[in-house]
C-alpha cells in the first residue's frame, strides 16, 4: 500500500510539472491517457452510471500485466482502448471530473474546483460497478 501511495504521490508531482499534457494546442486529443480507476464522484453520478450501464449491458475492460504477480489495473474499466475514436463506454453519463478535466496545465487551472469537493468521495470504479454487484 506504501508503494501505491508513493506512486501516486509521484504522478501528482509529474501532473504539477505538466508532464502528462496531452493536448494539441490545449485541446484534449481524446486519447484517454487521463482515464483513472480512482474518481471523485457524488451518488447521483454512480446511479446514472450504474443504471447506463445495465441498460447497454456494458461490460468491464481489463489491461492485465502477466508479467505482475498481483496486477493492479489503475485505468478506467470503461476505457476501451481497442477503438480508435469514442472510447468511453459511459461518455452520455460520466463524471463531471472527466467532462471537466484537461490534463493541461493552464487549462485545468480555470476549471472550478470547488465543484469537484461537493459532496463527492473517491470512489475505487473498478471496485464500485463491476465486483460489489
Amino acid at each position: 500500500m506504501v508503494e501505491c501511495i508513493s506512486t501516486l504521490e509521484k504522478v501528482r508531482r509529474d501532473m504539477d510539472d505538466n508532464i502528462y499534457n496531452f493536448t494539441k494546442d490545449g485541446e484534449c486529443t481524446g486519447c484517454g491517457s487521463c482515464c483513472s480507476n480512482l474518481l471523485p464522484m457524488n451518488g447521483k453520478e454512480i446511479k446514472e452510471i450504474r443504471r447506463y450501464i445495465r441498460k447497454h449491458d456494458i461490460k468491464e475492460c481489463r489491461r492485465m500485466f502477466p508479467a505482475v504477480k498481483q496486477p493492479l489495473d489503475m485505468t478506467c474499466p470503461f476505457l476501451d482502448i481497442s477503438k480508435g475514436k469514442d472510447k468511453c463506454r459511459i461518455y452520455p453519463v460520466r463524471p463531471f471530473v472527466c467532462r471537466e478535466f484537461i490534463c493541461d496545465n493552464e487549462q485545468r487551472a480555470k476549471v472550478k474546483r470547488e465543484e469537484l469537493r461537493k459532496n463527492r468521495r473517491i470512489v475505487d470504479v473498478r471496485r464500485e460497478f463491476f465486483e460489489s454487484n
